[in-house]
């Protein structure tokens, strides 16, 4: 019996990293794989077993350019054509335009996008409305629908983007759950990664983990940081992420004292160390689809302290795995911040409640489960 091919579009093998490892390699075994994503930008972990995957390197720029994406679109129809897929599956907003129309004009008979936040949330005017109608346009051109979370559906809902009847969550929510084996608390761990960052070992440590850009919160970050460390000098931040919009250079300018005092890691295959090795993750993000981050810093025993906005808030319990601050809100940062240094006991507490909650309704092995479930339906 012929194996049955599927195909999976992402921009960047970042994405790819962090959500889709493990259940590639699953499905791999079930089905002849296609990952279709632009190696120039990011390299695949060294962790990602490909030796079942066909890994085809796809110029896709996350940024607009009607030229590259006219000729990545074209690429993509190509090999659409040309093959026998029996689904393409888009993640994040660049590969779901082009792979969704692609496949569509390639007769592709299963093609699903999964929204994994909205670029155009804190948008206004034509540009807003521009980004709107394209996420409009992938749900036309999809068969089916997932979000990572129950408050990304509601607000598709509500804007409109697509109906109730045609998009979906796998399990709880998130795209990838969290690796229970990878991401875990250790004391060893955490004694050698703060040896090695010569961080003294009870210094509170704020960690940011992700892509380091201006949507991510990283300049409401500095500045509420640079209030708490004006009063406390064992408060400790280090910055784990790719620098995609230099970053680094420009909170220099801004706050030099700050960027001297901050542990900047950079982009790394192994974020669990430092979750680990630290004690309180902020992610003062602007748009998030779910969070995925959250639950990872959960399973490593840490609270997390964030904005109150979709996709967060399902991965974060207010009160009880962390706190949520209204959007925009840095003062407000800042005092929760100051709270989980003084408050040893709480931020241990939370933790704990966050690691049981991550556990429990979270687990990618669940989630990858859930996966192959979904893909046995498909003829």
């Amino acid at each position: 019996m012929k194996i049955k091919e599927i195909c999976f579009v992402v921009t960047s093998p970042f994405a790819v990293n962090g959500f889709l490892i493990n259940h590639l390699a699953e499905l791999s075994k079930f089905y002849k794989v296609t990952l279709c994503t632009n190696l120039n930008i990011y390299p695949l972990s060294p962790k990602f077993d490909i030796s079942n995957i066909v890994i085809i390197n796809v110029p896709i720029e996350r940024k607009i350019s009607f030229c590259k994406d006219l000729t990545a679109w074209w690429f993509l129809f190509k090999i659409f054509r040309n093959s026998q897929f029996l689904s393409v599956h888009s993640f994040t907003p660049k590969a779901g335009l082009l792979g969704m129309s692609a496949a569509f004009l390639a007769r592709v008979p299963n093609r699903i996008h999964t929204f994994t936040g909205q670029i155009w949330i804190r948008k206004s005017g034509f540009f807003r409305t521009i980004l709107k109608r394209c996420d409009w346009l992938i749900a036309k051109f999809a068969t089916l629908l997932f979000a990572d979370s129950k408050s990304q559906i509601k607000f598709l809902l509500n804007e409109h983007i697509c109906k109730s009847s045609h998009i979906n969550l796998i399990g709880a929510g998130s795209i990838a759950g969290v690796d229970l084996q990878r991401f875990f608390p250790s004391q060893l761990i955490k004694r050698k990664v703060r040896q090695e960052l010569l961080s003294d070992p009870n210094d509170c440590v704020f960690i940011f983990v992700g892509r380091l850009n201006e949507e991510k919160g990283i300049f409401d970050l500095f500045e509420a940081f640079g209030k708490l460390y004006e009063n406390y000098i064992k408060a400790a931040l280090w910055i784990v992420g790719p620098d995609e919009e230099e970053i680094a250079v420009k909170i220099n300018n801004i706050f030099p004292e700050l960027y001297k005092r901050a542990k900047w890691i950079g982009a790394t295959h192994t974020p669990e160390l430092y979750m680990a090795a630290a004690d309180v993750l902020i992610l003062p993000s602007h748009r998030e689809g779910f969070g995925n981050v959250i639950i990872e810093a959960a399973a490593c025993n840490l609270p997390t302290i964030a904005y109150r906005i979709d996709g967060v808030i399902d991965a974060v319990l207010d009160g009880e795995t962390g706190f949520l601050l209204d959007f925009g809100d840095i003062q407000g940062l800042s005092v929760k911040m100051e709270t989980m240094l003084n408050d040893v006991e709480l931020r241990l507490r939370m933790g704990h409640l966050a690691r049981v909650r991550a556990s429990s309704e979270f687990s990618s092995e669940m989630l990858t489960q859930e996966w192959v479930k979904f893909y046995e339906n498909f003829k």
